[in-house]
């Protein structure tokens, strides 16, 4: 009987052990596909792989922009061609199908790779951040400063614009407030010009201009964001800080 109980678990043992060899975690996949680097069309997708009319989002094309010029060109580009235009970012987390421009015709423009400045002002307790910087880099890079951002959402695979621009939020009401957006002091805005402007132009918008509200939490209304600053605290006295 003994023997027969040293076998049972002795197999019960080799399947979890198999089962521990299978199971890990991978980053999702990338939300948007094209085909020839974006000129031959594109296909959004959504986290859940359909969106909630079971069709696909298909548009034109898509860009990436590096810098807030290339950002600035991409806007200036749908513009004069009279293109509707949506901004994704690395990931995708959404369920309805805001992220895709209405009846086919339209670009993408995303911030996957629009994510190498952060800029900390350690005295000023602030970091001026592009728009597609991931919420683990950036807390990682104040973290590294001895600061931290004050709220902040769980899910660590959103972009600093899409973090704002949807009013993600943590649990805290601490200090200004729970949402990430509580604690943006500034926003820089990508938006259609004249064409003596270039069709595209930026707007830096403050704590006192009379849009600003309306800019931190647009839903992307208002035109790409290409930078956000936020007031920051010191690591020891946030709730973040390990």
């Amino acid at each position: 009987m003994r023997t027969v109980k040293v076998q049972f678990t002795w197999w019960w043992l080799q399947i979890l052990a198999v089962q521990l060899t299978l199971i890990h975690a991978i980053p999702p996949a990338a939300p948007l596909q094209c085909q020839d680097g974006g000129a031959g069309g594109c296909t959004l997708f959504n986290s859940y792989g359909v969106w909630n009319d079971r069709r696909d989002c298909r548009v034109l094309n898509a860009t990436y922009p590096k810098t807030e010029q290339e950002l600035v060109s991409a806007v200036a580009y749908a513009n004069k061609n009279k293109l509707k235009v949506k901004v994704v970012s690395k990931f995708s987390h959404t369920i309805p199908k805001l992220a895709c421009p209405d009846g086919g015709g339209g670009v993408l423009i995303s911030t996957s790779e629009y994510g190498s400045g952060i800029e900390i002002d350690e005295a000023g307790l602030a970091v001026t951040v592009d728009a597609g910087v991931g919420l683990r880099q950036l807390i990682d890079a104040v973290e590294a400063a001895g600061l931290s951002l004050a709220a902040s959402p769980y899910w660590e695979g959103v972009s600093v614009g899409g973090l704002i621009s949807t009013g993600s939020h943590g649990s805290s009401w601490w200090g200004r407030g729970g949402a990430v957006h509580d604690h943006v002091t500034g926003v820089s805005l990508v938006v259609p010009a004249k064409p003596s402007e270039g069709y595209a132009k930026v707007v830096r918008i403050g704590e006192k201009d009379p849009l600003f509200n309306a800019a931190r939490l647009s839903l992307g209304m208002l035109g790409v964001i290409s930078k956000v600053s936020f007031q920051l605290v010191i690591s020891s006295n946030s709730w973040l800080s390990g």
